[in-house]
């Protein structure tokens, strides 16, 4: 019977896949890569929960401008744009932005003001590997991973004194240059790395025409230091400075002119930790984490349609500050049972200012001039314990609970409205203060009595707080009015799955078969349709079930033929009404052959020619006069990447890849299409 390294967590495997092709000399199994999303770093083959990775040689040969575009094949991922190619938010089978947690080296980034959800904030340069658990995560991670969680891992040092790689690339997606520039090594004790990155993008280059308002740029600089005073302790930190800005836009006819300007979206984070190994027989581990984080968010939105009257220009300013610390144990009791038992501190606090106006495009004379202010703050406890239980006949038992409870107080919230001249308060939402708890639970079943063969059955429970917006924030961009509720109830779901992963080294067939259901669910719901108002309500239950799948098999010869789909079905019920069409298309996936081949002089050739596809989709929307539809076209486009990797130990890098050939059309539940027909370049070099 082999044991597996212990640890927590209870969802079953999805489906996994790797971006890159095993070599002809070596093929790359999963029990060679090493992932944290359990809180234990372990193999891969031995993770008993549904994640996919993303490793640090995807991300170096990747012409990929944005962690989103990343990970957009990953099964059970859709990637929403917001309206933009630069501020991309995940979704995670089904589940909306908001309700994934977004984390970076196991810490959140909080977002209490957006309609979108958390944005992902971090340059792939910086970044070792990205893994994805899909389905409610709340035992390990807490409030907001009712859908899943991106974890993000940071590059860190490095194993001689001095090292480095840089890399430079070219997007013709948008006319757009990426490079970045790494320093890093280990001597003695001593870890380090000092890393920087740029990139500029011009507008979005669609089959329709360039999309108006799609620029971005961004650049981050990011440092880390580390100690091991012993192999059985250690200490470090780190300092991180993300720095963006970033056009939305439309093109909606009338709407041209409407856009949303981010001039400002920065994100400044310290961090400390501190780790203890093998102290005793029984104490395996002990690590304390904490950091510091402001993610400043300046936004401007003009809402200037065709046969309006008056033009409307919101300017709102966010400020996110966090504060948080982590205290983790890890015990050895016995040969067959491991513990993961902590403490997780967040303190969220929201400044937010907010300018909006309304000009009468006739005459130029501003109508109304309206100033709001706000601040909050959220603080979250919560105490986690995970058991895992080798038990006879191949069987591991895995079993937890976290038990959370959020207070939530708004200390401010006013405004003022300046009309013809006078001025008088004006509602802006409320204050208070609410707190909710609840614990929750997961629980396992893993057998691996065969070799290379993992089954699994799992039961996991999710558990989301209303942000500070959806309590307390009357929120006026784009046009429309959201009113805050603060007798929101928390959401809630029972998560279900059944599993298999087999992976000989050859062939590696991967699927979860998943059913959730969730509860109390919180939408804006309108009010007034002719006026654009609406309110924050638990309205909607939803209950979704889907099959995530992957296959590949690797030929002597080094093609690797493989392919992987989702199909997954949502029942949405509003109480007074009931719909499958979300905007979710039923069926997703990518299908392709693989090759690779060493060549002389440590030379290797690799490709990848391949298909994206997905199956149409339609999206009801109630209103007063009852059920409008909007429809997303299936659509199928031809790709093909190819690259060499060439030096003394193939430190230098060079891979191009022509994507949509056929210039299709097409685009995600979101108001932004798809590049067109273009290709990318990126040259990467490790020294």
């Amino acid at each position: 019977m082999r044991y597996a390294l212990p640890v927590a967590a209870l969802i079953l495997p999805s489906v996994l896949t790797l971006a890159s092709a095993a070599s002809a000399e070596e093929t790359v199994r999963s029990d060679e890569v090493r992932v944290t999303a359990t809180r234990v770093a372990r193999e891969l083959h031995d993770v008993p929960m549904s994640v996919s990775v993303m490793t640090e040689e995807d991300i170096r040969k990747s012409p990929a401008r944005t962690v989103g575009e990343l990970l957009e094949d990953v099964p059970g991922v859709q990637i929403h744009n917001s309206g933009s190619q630069g501020l991309k938010r995940v979704s995670i089978r089904g589940e909306s932005p908001n309700r994934v947690l977004i984390l970076i080296d196991g810490q959140k980034i909080a977002e209490n003001k957006s309609m979108d959800g958390t944005a992902v904030l971090i340059d792939p340069s910086m970044i070792e590997r990205v893994e994805v658990i899909k389905g409610p995560a709340s035992v390990l991670y807490g409030s907001e991973a009712l859908g899943g969680v991106v974890n993000i891992i940071t590059k860190k040092g490095g194993t001689k004194p001095v090292q480095g790689e840089a890399s430079v690339g070219y997007s013709g997606a948008s006319d757009g240059f990426n490079s970045s520039l790494g320093l890093y090594g280990r001597s003695g004790g001593f870890s380090y790395r000092a890393s920087g990155s740029y990139e500029d993008h011009d507008r979005l280059k669609t089959p329709r025409g360039d999309m108006p308002h799609t620029s971005f740029r961004q650049k981050e600089g990011s440092l880390f230091l580390g100690y091991d005073f012993s192999e059985h302790f250690s200490i470090g930190g780190g300092v991180d400075m993300f720095d963006s800005s970033i056009s939305a836009g439309s093109m909606e006819p009338g709407y041209e002119n409407f856009s949303v300007e981010i001039p400002e979206w920065k994100r400044d984070k310290v961090n400390l930790f501190a780790e203890a190994r093998n102290l005793t027989e029984y104490l395996a581990r002990v690590r304390f984490d904490a950091f510091w984080q402001e993610s400043r968010k300046h936004m401007i939105n003009t809402v200037d349609v065709d046969g309006m009257p008056i033009k409307i220009v919101n300017d709102a300013d966010n400020i996110n500050r966090q504060t948080g610390a982590g205290l983790q144990t890890d015990w050895q009791m016995g040969d067959s049972h491991y513990l993961v038992a902590g403490y997780d501190y967040n303190h969220d606090a929201l400044d937010a200012d907010t300018l909006a106006s309304g000009t009468l495009k006739a005459m130029g004379m501003t109508m109304y001039r309206d100033v709001s202010r706000h601040e909050g703050s959220m603080d979250t406890h919560a105490f986690y314990a995970q058991m895992e239980s080798v038990l006879p006949y191949d069987f591991t038992l895995n079993y937890g609970m976290r038990y959370t409870w959020v207070e939530t107080d708004m200390d401010r919230a006013e405004g003022t409205r300046t009309s013809m001249g006078s001025s008088r308060p004006k509602e802006t939402g409320s204050t208070g203060s609410t707190s909710e708890s609840r614990p929750v639970f997961n629980v396992g079943l893993v057998w691996t009595g065969i070799d290379d063969l993992a089954l699994r059955a799992t039961f996991s429970q999710g558990f989301r707080v209303a942000n500070l917006q959806e309590r307390y924030v009357l929120s006026s961009m784009g046009g429309g009015t959201i009113y805050p509720n603060a007798d929101l109830d928390p959401e809630t779901s029972n998560n279900y799955e059944l599993g298999a992963r087999y992976d000989n080294g050859r062939f590696t067939l991967d699927a979860a078969l998943f059913y959730n259901d969730a509860k109390d669910y919180i939408d804006n719901v309108t009010i007034d349709a002719a006026a654009d108002i609406s309110e924050y309500r638990n309205v909607s239950s939803a209950k979704t079930r889907g099959l995530e799948i992957a296959a590949q098999y690797a030929f002597d010869c080094g093609f690797t033929p493989y392919a992987s789909l989702t199909w997954m079905k949502r029942k949405f019920d509003y109480g007074s009404w009931e719909t499958y069409h979300m905007g979710d298309p039923t069926f997703t996936g990518r299908a392709g052959l693989r090759y690779e081949r060493a060549l002389p002089k440590n030379t290797l050739f690799h490709a990848d020619a391949y298909a994206r596809f997905a199956n149409a989709s339609r999206d009801d929307i109630q209103e007063d006069s009852g059920i409008s539809t909007i429809t997303y076209g299936g659509w199928t486009t031809a790709n093909f990447a190819a690259g060499i990797d060439f030096g003394s130990e193939r430190q230098y890098s060079v891979t191009a890849e022509v994507l949509n050939i056929f210039d299709k059309t097409y685009q995600f539940s979101d108001s932004v299409y798809e590049p067109g027909l273009h290709a990318n370049l990126k040259f990467s070099w490790r020294f």
